[in-house]
């Protein structure tokens, strides 16, 4: 998995799925953050033109062939629909988020995507990976102490 995680940290396109006009949502909050960190986001929302004045793509099909890399912040239902539909798109992987809560992941989602051959992350803020600072430093290395991140970052 840290490879995977590697591969989203150093690829400077990620879509992300789970912004909202509630501005209050985590899928906003990652946008604004990963945009500081000098990341390209490429929200994706039906209904939505623009979130913090940055274009939205209305489904994956019409995101840029460069953009290699989702992240979900979404019901996992939602999840399961999305992954059945990235067959024959740019998305090479995908990470579902996962904070407080059950988080985006579900069994049948990551099967889907590993059927397809698309890397999968789930069980994990990806914020503890992209910012070990802050809140998310004091997360990461919480889950850490306790066990609860990827082996190879349990060093």
């Amino acid at each position: 998995m840290k490879a995977t995680i590697e591969k989203f940290i150093n690829d400077k396109n990620i879509a992300l799925i789970g912004v909202s006009v509630v501005k209050q949502k985590f899928g906003n909050f990652l946008m604004t953050e990963l945009t500081k960190k000098g990341y390209t986001i490429f929200p994706v929302h039906p209904t939505l033109k623009e979130v913090n004045g940055v274009k939205c793509y209305a489904a994956i099909n019409e995101l840029p062939g460069n953009v290699t890399n989702l992240i979900l912040v979404v019901h996992p239902t939602v999840t399961e629909q999305i992954v059945s539909q990235l067959k024959g798109s740019s998305i090479k992987r995908v990470w579902m988020h996962k904070g407080a809560g059950k988080g985006t992941a579900s069994p049948a989602a990551i099967k889907t995507c590993k059927d397809l051959g698309i890397e999968v992350i789930y069980g994990f803020c990806p914020m503890m990976f992209f910012s070990r600072s802050g809140m998310h430093g004091l997360h990461f290395w919480f889950r850490k102490t306790f066990g609860e991140v990827p082996v190879e970052f349990a060093k």
